[in-house]
């Protein structure tokens, strides 16, 4: 079995929403000699999301509906990467708008590429530990979001029972309950 690296020969965008939605149909070489004509790759916006603990160790979760699921589910703060906006500041961004919450101790959970073959976007996942609130949530976004706050054994049984259906906001808790038990 080789472990080489695959080669592009050419690459086609045949889809642009002009929003970040980018999908190309590339021709691609692999080590072998093999040559595949119609290999997609998805291009979508990177994203953070943040396990966030307050000050006396609960997480910070919004309820609310996520249309990739198609239901109401629990999920953590977080969100797009605008453009030249580095992961950690989008990070602080989206969890200030999303929960009005603010943290100075902040960890990196690392960075993950969403789909293995098509690429799909990178969540940037993060840990805040003492947070604290300093405004009311003011996200602005298109979903009604409800602030709960779980104790991380809870978030892990929530977790589950599927109540988290979202790969990143469960790669974060996974991750964050592994770094804060270190």
């Amino acid at each position: 079995m080789s472990r080489g690296l695959w080669t592009t020969v050419s690459a086609n965008e045949v889809y642009n929403n002009g929003r970040g939605l980018i999908i190309r149909c590339e021709e691609v070489r692999l080590p072998d000699g093999r040559v595949i004509s119609d290999f997609y790759q998805v291009e979508l916006p990177s994203h953070v999301t943040v396990y966030a603990l307050t000050l006396d160790g609960a997480v910070v979760c919004l309820r609310q509906y996520k249309h990739g699921p198609r239901k109401v589910a629990l999920t953590l703060p977080g969100g797009l990467i605008a453009d030249n906006e580095e992961p950690l500041t989008a990070a602080k961004r989206e969890l200030r708008e999303e929960t009005g919450f603010v943290s100075v101790n902040w960890t990196s959970l690392g960075n993950f590429t969403v789909g293995g073959n098509q690429g799909i976007g990178t969540a940037h996942l993060f840990l805040a530990k003492g947070a604290e609130m300093v405004q009311p949530p003011a996200s602005g976004d298109l979903e009604e979001m409800h602030l709960e706050y779980h104790a991380p054994e809870r978030v892990l049984t929530e977790l589950g029972s599927g109540s988290f259906p979202v790969l990143a906001h469960a790669a974060a808790i996974a991750l964050a309950n592994i770094e804060t038990k270190l």
